[in-house]
């Protein structure tokens, strides 16, 4: 087989659509259900071309990743489509085998009443010969998958088939997946991190306006309004009062304007040394003092009455 071919600029693809269109399986074939048996469920094996291959539990880091692309295929399907992994494909008369995840629709084929064959076949490449890979893909694209992609554990690249040259295509990091099958656009990367896997699900979350997710996005809107009513209450009072003894001690009254200051800090709960006290107490500038009190009442800490 050909080494993978790495594509000089980023897939970026319709909705729906596939950089490889021009693919269309063959007509007129005589092919078993995509559901007809010829190795045993659970029998750890499958058959390419009538040769039969082991395939027992997997190891670090392909069952790992394995596990990560079925969260995130699971997390981003769109309405109508389901997946499944290592579930068996009856690819043609002498191939049964087992994508690691795959992507179909819901709905059951209306000409058999069973499931309908996949469009979205996965693979990851670990241990496993690439060859191996690429002569089950061959025979998944032959039965009709519409798209096969696979990733390479080493190099963490991720690849789809090409149907027109029969060879697999390096998909750029940086490009994205798109397809019918998704809610939201699968970024390449994703594939390969977790974090970035995900963002993506938690986008489809939102898109698909999950009752949970709006549930909590509602009831964190409703407490952010209501502590910032609560802040506006607060500080209309704070403004209030201060004014309002202001007033008094230009009024004549025994409090002075220093006292109101401290006054404000201490109702807000802000700390005040001892030294920050003994200089607003001192402070006989009934400017520097108004201006104080301006600051205390929306200041974090009473130095900062000082630092402008």
């Amino acid at each position: 087989m050909n080494p993978p071919r790495s594509a000089p600029t980023p897939v970026l693809l319709a909705p729906g659509a596939s950089s490889h269109g021009a693919y269309a399986p063959a007509k007129g074939q005589s092919l078993p259900h995509v559901d007809e048996r010829i190795v045993a469920p659970e029998a750890h094996a499958e058959i390419v071309d009538g040769v039969l291959y082991r395939t027992m539990g997997a190891n670090p880091p392909h069952a790992t990743r394995h596990f990560a692309a079925a969260h995130l295929f699971a997390g981003v399907l769109a309405e109508g489509y389901t997946g499944a992994v290592d579930m068996l494909t009856r690819a043609d008369s002498d191939t049964d085998a087992a994508p690691d995840v795959s992507i179909f629709p819901s709905a059951l084929d209306p000409s058999t009443g069973e499931r309908q064959l996949e469009e979205i076949a996965f693979e990851v490449l670990d241990t496993e010969r690439l060859a191996h890979t690429t002569k089950k893909v061959e025979k998944f694209a032959a039965r009709g998958v519409r798209r096969l992609f696979a990733v390479r554990i080493a190099n963490r690249a991720v690849y789809e088939w090409d149907h027109t040259h029969h060879d697999w295509t390096e998909l750029d990091a940086q490009s994205e997946i798109t397809d019918r099958c998704f809610r939201v656009p699968v970024p390449v990367r994703a594939l390969v991190d977790r974090v970035l896997a995900d963002d993506t699900v938690a986008k489809a979350l939102l898109a698909s306006r999950n009752g949970v997710i709006e549930r909590e996005l509602a009831a964190r809107e409703a407490r952010g309004e209501a502590r910032g009513e609560a802040r506006g209450e607060a500080r209309g009072e704070a403004r209030g009062e201060a004014r309002g003894e202001a007033r008094g001690v230009l009024a004549g009254k025994t409090e002075t304007l220093a006292a109101v200051v401290l006054r404000v800090l201490e109702r807000r709960g802000l700390p005040i040394t001892d030294d920050d006290r003994a200089r607003i107490s001192r402070c006989d500038d009934v400017a520097t003092l108004e201006r104080w009190l301006d600051l205390a009442i929306t200041a974090t800490r009473a130095s900062e009455l000082f630092d402008r």
